[in-house]
């Protein structure tokens, strides 16, 4: 009866500690398989500073030499002069002047109303050929390049690339020392020199500069660039500074479901296939191409001609449904991104050439990184630990069995013990 009785509260202990245990594991694989994130912010002072990519912006007005574009039609020409020579009257410009450039004095009066602004105008009615005919060459503008430790950096360290849309130009340098890019000492440069690294320039009167990660093409929007402007003949001393911001996410199957790709450069290739398969090819305006990347003969608008000319406010419904398309395809975001937030001051100091001077700034760095909440190694210990504990609670029946069996051992020794002692005094007694 006794052993029965046993034999059931083991059934019942161990069916306890299988269920318990299996209910565990189910839940936390549950949990595992959520995929859950948790996300970091971390801070840090770089103890050196890397020279990344260096954009180049220069407004789509302001970058063409208009004795160029309008050498086609030289009554429109001279009116622009006449109407320039009469605002600016000391710059004295003539169209047939070999001394004096009228196109010279155009970025002036468009540098007073609004060059972002113009710049609708003027892809409205210019091609391919006309940027790569009539822009200025950035490439020779730049001067120098120089890093401390090291000096002037040429052609076989510094990589130029030049790029343009319907509303700018750009051009990106990209400096390698060996297959990694250049740093300084931060600790050093704060004691000594005060600056990381500086360019010397001849660009125009009116240009943004941005640092950029090399994997990212340039971008065009104003506001991510520390724009410049200066009086003509004249080239101030610039300082910039910038906060280098990191972030790293997780692809699925975790919940932020990130993809190792470049947002920009997809939805600039998927518009691109929706305008060249127009009836009328063209290119989207605000997309960045690479200097050769496409025939000189496109435009920036389905309607662009010879014989018309707009003012580039007209609304294509669809381009703006492909663009609202293109960017639902690239709506993930992206696994890795790097970005530079630039602050800078323009003096008052005057130069032969212009001149920018980057500096070590006093704010952080900035790591935004996703990590899983459980990941695998720690699943599996947990796993391990689940297991374990249930089997040390299961084999709490076999030590109160062996304990029992130690105990009624010890009690029928002990009682045989007993016995035994109580006949070696009987037999004493008895042979007294």
């Amino acid at each position: 009866m006794c052993s029965k009785m046993q034999v059931k509260v083991s059934s019942i202990i161990g069916l306890f500690c299988l269920t318990g245990c299996f209910y565990q594991i189910y839940d936390i694989t549950k949990s595992y398989l959520q995929f859950k994130v948790r996300h970091d912010v971390a801070y840090d002072y770089s103890t050196s500073i890397e020279l990344p990519a260096i954009d180049i912006m220069v407004p789509m007005p302001m970058a063409l030499n208009y004795s160029i574009i309008l050498a086609t039609n030289p009554e429109e020409m001279n009116l622009i002069c006449a109407q320039l020579n009469k605002k600016y009257k000391e710059l004295n410009y003539k169209i047939d002047d070999s001394h004096g450039r009228c196109e010279d004095a155009i970025p002036l009066s468009i540098l007073a109303k609004d060059p972002i602004a113009f710049s609708l105008n003027v892809s409205a009615n210019i091609t391919v050929q006309d940027i790569h005919l009539a822009s200025i060459d950035l490439e020779h503008q730049v001067i120098e390049i120089f890093v401390p430790f090291f000096g002037s950096l040429n052609h076989e360290h510094c990589k130029t690339t030049r790029y343009y849309n319907g509303l700018a130009i750009f051009m990106r340098i990209f400096c390698l020392n060996g297959t990694k890019p250049f740093s300084v000492n931060t600790n050093f440069v704060s004691r000594n020199l005060g600056y990381s690294y500086f360019l010397r320039y001849s660009f125009g009167i009116h240009f943004g500069i941005r640092l950029s990660d090399p994997a990212d093409l340039p971008i065009f929007e104003r506001n991510k660039y520390f724009m410049i402007t200066r009086e003509p003949g004249s080239f101030p001393v610039v300082t910039i500074s910038s906060v280098k911001t990191v972030m790293s996410s997780l692809e699925y199957p975790y919940e932020t479901n990130c993809r190792y790709y470049n947002k920009d450069k997809s939805i600039s290739k998927c518009m691109a296939e929706y305008t060249l398969s127009q009836s009328t090819p063209y290119l989207f305006k605000t997309a960045i191409y690479e200097w050769n990347e496409h025939p000189s003969h496109l435009g920036f608008n389905g309607d662009n001609n010879d014989n018309q000319r707009n003012d580039g406010n007209k609304v294509n419904q669809g381009e703006l449904d492909a663009f609202i398309n293109c960017n639902q395809q690239a709506a993930a975001t992206q696994c890795e991104k790097t970005e530079y937030l630039l602050e800078g001051k323009i003096s008052d100091q005057e130069m032969e050439y212009g001149l920018i001077l980057f500096k070590p700034s006093w704010k952080a760095n900035i790591n935004l990184s996703v990590h899983p909440i459980l990941p695998w190694d720690q699943y599996v210990i947990l796993i391990g630990s689940i297991v374990g504990i249930w089997f040390g609670v299961s084999m709490l029946d076999y030590m109160l069995k062996i304990t029992t069996i130690i105990k009624t051992t010890f009690t029928s020794l002990k009682h045989k013990l007993n016995n035994e002692t109580n006949e070696i005094v009987v037999d004493y007694d008895y042979t007294q």
